[in-house]
């Protein structure tokens, strides 16, 4: 069973590490743009981009509906036959419900500008996020496809495509036309158009001229429940950034938005491991042995995401204050926000155990209970923000994130118990991360010498212990 699981595993480690390259790269450069856009964008204009980008992620839950999860879920288990069928009528009420509501987006993007507030971006910018949410659901299924189908390379060419993308439009629109704020959105259009118009080919011979109502009413249950778990999922990642404009003001989430990003290294870690783990475990959860599978999948990611915390919240506010080219990676204004890096990257390595559990919602296909553990982390969000922000200003909000990820990750696995039971090793993984947190608190007080010897010996150290406790689960 052993020799079977370490196979298994490793066709997950293979997929992950192709996502991940991509995901790296794209993440990378992505970062690599913070330094680019803060250098040009007053913290006022950066906020402004920041808050737009956040409310567009909740236009892409409107415009998707669940569809994207409803079609990995019923295409895993339909036949050769029936593939067609499932996308043709995932795909094609996804694409309908986008259309209109980009109708209606780009109708009001004037109140739309005014009621958000958007001094710097004005009516331009919401039309312009708004075409960036169509052509994002123009792709969706047909990329969706491709990792329900192990062809991660493909999937990750594609990835990478938009990214470069992305950076080369931020060059051009902002950096040397001088575009300003509206260049990023005009970088991020022609990014989604380019990807919209390759994810169009997928499709072929998949679209039928057909329906049926018992088919589409069956996706429609599955999808909707995670609508309200994706609100949440997004409340979780973004709300903060809103809350803290009607808090505090533009200047505060430039600072806060430019540091969140610099938990990049887990961001990444959690990023590539969800894109490789749904999958994974819809292809295993009939296995007999499936569930001390999943097992050995979380001590593996509280092991990795150990030492990702580690090497970012140690090595980070360091590497930010290095000269580059006469520059920073991010400007000396918005160094006062460091403090934000450790506990965001924290954060990321607690929803790495969410991701873990939603496993048995989606297997039993009771996806309601995403709902509830995000939305009970969402509201514990928005209640900590407004406790903890009039108190700490944007360190808080950092706080109030890291609470909010514990408290979904915390009922998730609470119904894993009772729809998909999984013995997780919590006595495993509570003493590593405890440990991990505490060698860091320590660490922190060393120079830059000092901080590499240490990471290397805690990453020695985090991988014996893996391997240890990985050969008694």
């Amino acid at each position: 069973m052993q020799r079977e699981h370490r196979r298994l595993l490793w066709g997950l480690a293979t997929e992950t590490l192709i996502y991940g390259v991509s995901t790296a790269l794209a993440r990378v450069v992505n970062f690599l743009l913070t330094p680019l856009q803060t250098n040009v964008l007053a913290p006022a204009e950066f906020g402004e981009v920041s808050y737009l980008y956040a409310l567009l992620a909740f236009v892409n839950i409107a415009l998707s509906l669940g569809f994207e999860s409803a079609y990995l879920r019923f295409a895993a288990e339909a036949s050769e036959a029936q593939q067609a069928r499932v996308f043709t009528h995932a795909w094609g009420a996804m694409l309908l419900n986008a259309l209109l509501w980009g109708v209606v987006g780009w109708t009001a993007a004037p109140q739309l500008a005014g009621l958000l507030g958007l001094a710097a971006l004005g009516s331009e910018g919401v039309r312009l996020a708004v075409l960036i949410a169509v052509c994002d659901a123009v792709a969706l299924i047909p990329l969706a496809r491709l990792r329900l189908q192990r062809r991660a390379a493909h999937f990750a060419g594609i990835r990478l495509v938009h990214v470069l993308l992305v950076a080369l439009g931020n060059v051009l629109f902002l950096l040397l036309w001088r575009w300003g704020a509206h260049g990023v959105l005009w970088a991020g259009l022609v990014a989604s158009a380019t990807v919209a118009v390759v994810a169009l080919p997928l499709a072929r011979g998949l679209v039928r001229c057909e329906y049926s109502a018992s088919l589409l009413q069956a996706m429609v249950r599955y999808a909707l429940p995670t609508v309200p778990a994706a609100v949440a999922s997004i409340a979780l990642q973004v709300a903060d950034r809103p809350l803290l404009m009607l808090l505090l003001d533009a200047h505060a989430v430039g600072v806060y938005q430019a540091n969140y990003r610099l938990a990049l290294p887990l961001l990444m870690m959690v990023s590539v491991f969800e894109y490789a783990w749904r999958p994974f475990f819809l292809r295993n959860y009939a296995r007999a042995d499936a569930p001390n599978l999943f097992a050995q999948v979380a001590l593996i990611w509280a092991c990795v995401a150990a030492v990702g915390f580690f090497a970012t919240a140690l090595l980070m506010p360091v590497v930010v204050r290095i000269p580059l080219a006469g520059t920073h990676l991010i400007p000396p204004a918005y160094w006062e926000g460091l403090g934000v890096v450790p506990i965001v990257a924290a954060a990321y390595g607690v929803y790495g155990l969410y991701i873990c559990a939603a496993a048995s919602a989606h297997i039993a296909k009771q996806t309601w209970w995403l709902a509830l553990a995000l939305g009970a982390g969402a509201l514990g969000n928005v209640a900590l923000l407004f406790v903890l922000v009039p108190v700490m200003g944007y360190i808080g909000a950092a706080w109030a994130t890291l609470g909010a990820y514990g408290i979904a990750a915390g009922v998730m696995l609470w119904g894993a118990r009772r729809l998909y039971p999984v013995p997780y090793p919590w006595r495993a993984i509570v003493p590593l991360w405890a440990l991990t947190g505490a060698a860091w608190w320590g660490g922190a007080q060393l120079g830059l010498g000092g901080r590499l010897v240490l990471l290397a010996v805690v990453g020695l150290a985090v991988g014996g212990w893996g391997w240890w406790q990985y050969r008694r689960v």
